[in-house]
């Protein structure tokens, strides 16, 4: 979801050139990955760790990244010294999808979130009860096209899909401390754009790689999938941004798209305000009883193609339970199997109040 930035204080002016690296703080490398999908770069983050290198993500499980791996493995940069450890920040393609691939190769131990690693499995696509959720609930928001959409997707996507998922060496969990290169590194567990999302702030350096949490230029997708029913999504999103928002000082952010910037208050700031705003569009826009999938067009317009159609719509039914949630909205279970919402106003017309969704931490 596009939500622009204004007032931050970029580390470079244009960002690097994909497979180079750029040292952004002591010990820390930028390395910028192409990815074959429409958002067309993630950036990973190289962590100099004692005698090798710890590194948090991997890239899109393609020839076209693998390639830049293979070059990158030599460059000059890294020292000869070899990958010791990767340290993922959620279970996305994008951010998982070389592990398993570098594993093999490097050798290296890989740490994910045990609700990431929950995540990684649902992703990779394997369980046939899995994939029948999925499909009955994209149906249940409205999507009657939704395995037409899903198979599409997995043409695209998987079809002889050669890179294996990860062993899982540790399961890191918030508040923990990793050691890395002598220097300490909290981690920070936010949920919201997916379950067990980690970000690491090392308070030595002023550093926080965010992961996908905070980025300069967008809002990342909050979707409300079947693994996620019964939750509040959104809430979880917004609760992380509040926690960022609380870091002493002005730390570099390193996000997983865009480029390097200060300003991490005024970002988590403005990305609250930005759905705080789509929130009151959609109750403002609620005419009746209606799925997610007729509301979708009030937050992103009539024309998503392909699978951005399931995205967009995921992030309205987000932003509709967390409505439900704070009053402003009801929820509606039909018996033809939909899922709808209709409009509900407050006592004293205040119908966006905080959520009291329990925290991540309290459901275990």
């Amino acid at each position: 979801m596009t939500a622009p930035a204004s007032g931050l204080r970029y580390l470079v002016e244009r960002p690097i050139s994909p497979g180079s690296l750029l040292e952004v703080a002591p010990g820390v490398l930028w390395l910028r990955m192409p990815l074959p999908i429409d958002l067309d770069h993630i950036n990973l983050w190289l962590l100099r760790d004692d005698e090798g290198w710890s590194l948090v993500d991997t890239g899109y499980p393609s020839p076209r990244c693998s390639d830049v791996w293979n070059a990158v493995l030599g460059a000059a940069e890294l020292e000869g010294l070899p990958l010791r450890r990767i340290l993922l920040t959620h279970s996305h393609p994008d951010h998982i999808g070389l592990a398993g691939w570098l594993q093999q190769r490097c050798g290296t131990e890989v740490w994910l979130s045990t609700p990431g690693q929950r995540m990684a499995r649902i992703f990779a696509g394997s369980d046939a009860d899995d994939r029948a959720r999925n499909t009955a609930h994209l149906v249940a928001l409205g999507l009657a096209d939704a395995q037409e959409l899903l198979q599409a997707l997995g043409r695209q996507r998987h079809s002889d899909d050669p890179y294996p998922l990860p062993r899982f060496d540790h399961a890191a969990s918030d508040g923990e401390r990793i050691m890395v290169g002598g220097r300490t590194w909290d981690v920070i567990e936010t949920w919201g754009h997916i379950d067990g999302h980690h970000a690491f702030h090392c308070r030595e350096l002023q550093v926080l790689v965010s992961g996908d949490h905070v980025l300069p230029a967008i809002s990342p997708n909050v979707s409300y999938t079947f693994a996620q029913q019964g939750t509040d999504p959104l809430g979880d999103f917004m609760a992380g941004l509040r926690r960022f928002a609380a870091l002493d000082g002005d730390p570099l952010v390193l996000p997983a798209h865009g480029r390097p910037f200060r300003g991490l208050r005024q970002r988590a700031t403005s990305l609250l305000a930005h759905h705080e705003q789509e929130l009151q569009r959609l109750q403002d826009g609620m005419n009746g009883e209606l799925t997610p999938a007729q509301l979708t067009p009030l937050l992103f317009g009539e024309r998503l193609p392909g699978f951005h159609r399931v995205l967009a719509v995921q992030e309205c039914a987000a932003h509709l339970e967390h409505l439900v949630r704070r009053g402003g909205a009801e929820r509606i279970d039909g018996s033809d199997g939909l899922v709808r919402y209709r409009r509900r106003r407050a006592t004293g017309g205040d119908a966006l109040g905080e959520s009291v969704y329990p925290a991540p931490a309290a459901r275990g």
